[in-house]
């Protein structure tokens, strides 16, 4: 099964806060998520947005299981920061109502992005159950802290 093919110009368009983000410069929720590469091993870094709700923090992929998805899946753990400032977090995938919830919430955060509003067939009107059809498509990530 090959990965998700992210919508044209994001991989472009992601160039920009990638180099910012690894200078160091703060870019509000985008952070740098460095994983292992499952198959070469080599550290890979993409640029992602966090939510925070219930004080907790959550990692979607709006494009589906996308690289970096496999990458923490065949892992379990990933690197989040910016510059030279990163911190090792345990990633545990979720599913059922807290999916669906963190789902609404991410589209209703992020959904002025405009590939975040794309990603998505609900909108935030549709309510938390209204994410039920397109939960297979975005996998959720809870974000634990590791030392």
């Amino acid at each position: 099964m090959n990965a998700a093919a992210l919508p044209a110009g994001v991989e472009r368009v992601s160039r920009i806060p990638y180099r910012l983000l690894s200078w160091g410069v703060p870019m509000g929720p985008l952070t740098l998520l460095r994983t292992q590469g499952r198959r070469s091993g080599l550290p890979r870094t993409v640029p992602v947005v966090t939510l925070r709700h219930a004080d907790l923090d959550w990692l979607v992929s709006p494009f589906g299981v996308t690289q970096w998805v496999r990458n923490i899946r065949a892992n379990g753990r990933a690197e989040l920061g910016r510059g030279h400032r990163f911190r090792t977090v345990g990633i545990v995938e979720v599913d059922g109502e807290t999916k669906l919830d963190v789902l609404y919430r991410y589209r209703r955060a992020f959904g002025f992005i405009p590939f975040v509003r794309q990603a998505f067939d609900a909108t935030p009107g549709d309510g938390p159950s209204g994410f039920l059809a397109e939960a297979d498509r975005h996998p959720v990530f809870l974000l634990q802290p590791r030392g």
